[in-house]
């Protein structure tokens, strides 16, 4: 029975049993003291171990088995020792525990072959992990696997990592291998819808670049042309001219250019000693410029109306097929006190330019409905609102539509700006003629409507885009004009009778 003991033991505990432990196995005498001995050693739940555990009771417990007794005498019980040192009085001790009643191992750590069920908190073992359902912790003797407690899956870091890895792996493979024919056919037909979907944003940016294009060569024409006033009045390299022509053409270019760009010393000067002024004549004067033009009518007449081109033409080509604008007659009296030098600029540029646009008057004009032309040119509307984008910037005259204005119209707008400006003493204009020209204000910028609402959140218009307008001025005496759509330019004399109303004005104000 001691070779079946050793030999079955050192199987199971993975180790040799020492005679120690065999002489405190064989001096075991009832059930408690083979529970608490073998219940530290072995686990019932392994095969091996419940069987010897059965045997083992079995052959010391139930006396059918004779014991040996040379062993005994060969090994004395390890009590003997411990009585010896602790005294004749204490009992003989019947096992050998491997922990000390502090919970410590006594002696070197050991550990059991397979996993064993160990209450040591990862104290005398290494960590294995957490169980993240009981929340017990699982030391090395314990091992990796299933949770003794709860069957819950523990594992270290580095086996989660190595699972995790191996999936990844195993599941990329199966979806390679498993794809069929459809899934394939699939992808194909969503790579080809990718493909049109990209197609079509690209065609979309180039009609949106074509549509910009045509917008910009539609409106924008006038900042990329370059004006060459001399080609207005003479084409003498135009294949349909004869040599006559040609000829007559080029001597009075010629003529023209010597005089505006010839030396000074052929300058005639006029001094009026009575008024004691100088005044500074043009090097081309209006009637040599008439003369010029009148003798280019004579060359040839098929052409005339087709080459004669501005402000003068009107006058000297009477089969001209156009429309000829309405004219202001001045009276004789405010001819003659008007003075030349009146500070206005006589001289309009084509090319659009934002800071020479403020400088110059370039007989800009909007036709407004009453009553918010009057409004507008009274200074009491400063922001008025229209669904197109215009680049013109500095004076731009206000003229009504002959639409004559509704009562209900006026009051509305009259209360609207008594609550804008939080003033009921706010003075209106008294009448609001139609078909006039009313003034003028200058225009600072063209906002469309998101920046508006940025610049003047609490601001009265809600169209797309904002004419931000200063400096209004009223004309003293109206002048009738013929209203277009949008921004239109007006005709010259009408122009020139306002702007002289406007300077006699400020001088009556200064």
């Amino acid at each position: 029975m001691e070779k079946w003991l050793s030999e079955t033991l050192s199987k199971c505990l993975d180790c040799v049993v020492t005679d120690k432990m065999m002489a405190t196995i064989l001096a075991i005498q009832d059930d408690r003291a083979f529970d608490d001995y073998f219940g530290n050693l072995l686990c019932e739940e392994d095969e091996e171990h419940r069987m010897f555990l059965q045997n083992c009771r079995r052959m010391l417990l139930s006396g059918k088995q004779p014991r040996s007794q040379n062993f005994k005498k060969k090994s004395p019980p390890i009590g003997g020792e411990s009585a010896s040192a602790g005294g004749a009085g204490k009992k003989q001790g019947k096992s050998v525990n491997l922990y000390g009643g502090d919970g410590k191992m006594m002696g070197d750590q050991i550990l059991l072959k397979g996993r064993r069920i160990c209450n040591c908190q990862a104290a005398q073992h290494k960590l294995i992990n957490n169980c993240l359902r009981c929340g017990r912790i699982v030391c090395e003797q314990e091992g990796s696997g299933p949770c003794l407690y709860c069957t819950q899956p523990v594992y270290t870091d580095e086996e989660e990592q190595l699972m995790a890895k191996a999936a990844a792996l195993s599941l990329a493979d199966a979806s390679t291998k498993g794809q069929t024919k459809a899934q394939k056919k699939q992808q194909k037909q969503k790579q080809l819808s990718e493909k049109s979907r990209k197609d079509s944003d690209k065609l979309q940016e180039a009609l949106a670049q074509r549509d910009r294009l045509l917008e910009y060569d539609r409106n924008s024409e006038k900042r990329t042309t370059v004006i060459d006033d001399e080609l207005d009045y003479f084409q003498e390299n135009s294949v349909w001219l004869t040599d006559t022509e040609r000829a007559k053409y080029e001597q009075l270019k010629s003529e023209m250019h010597e005089m505006k760009h010839g030396s000074r010393l052929k300058r005639k000067i006029k001094v009026d000693f009575a008024g004691r002024e100088l005044p500074d004549e043009p090097p081309v004067t209006r009637e040599y410029e008439e003369k010029v033009l009148g003798q280019l009518a004579a060359v040839t007449k098929a052409t005339a109306a087709s080459t004669l081109i501005g402000h003068s033409s009107m006058g000297l080509a009477p089969n001209l097929d156009v429309a000829k604008p309405p004219i202001f007659k001045a009276s004789e009296k405010q001819a003659t006190s008007a003075s030349i030098h009146d500070g206005l600029e006589r001289i309009y540029n084509r090319v659009q330019d934002k800071e020479l646009l403020e400088m110059q008057d370039m007989r800009q004009c909007l036709s407004m409905h009453q009553p918010w032309a009057s409004l507008l040119v009274a200074g009491l509307k400063k922001h008025e609102g229209r669904v197109w984008y215009t680049e013109h910037r500095g004076r731009l005259w206000i003229a009504s539509t002959a639409k004559e204005p509704h009562a209900d119209d006026i009051a509305q707008m009259e209360d609207f700006y008594r609550s804008l400006y939080n003033d009921k003493d706010l003075k209106f204009p008294t009448h609001y003629p139609t078909g006039s020209l009313l003034g003028c204000v200058h225009v600072e910028h063209c906002l469309p409507q998101e920046e508006y609402r940025d610049m003047y959140p609490q601001g009265e218009s809600d169209s797309p885009y904002v004419l931000v307008c200063s400096r209004p001025e009223q004309l003293p005496v109206l002048l009738p004009v013929q209203g277009e759509h949008k921004i239109y330019e007006l005709p010259l004399k009408t122009h020139n009778a306002a702007c002289k109303t406007l300077l006699r004005a400020r001088a009556n104000k200064g």
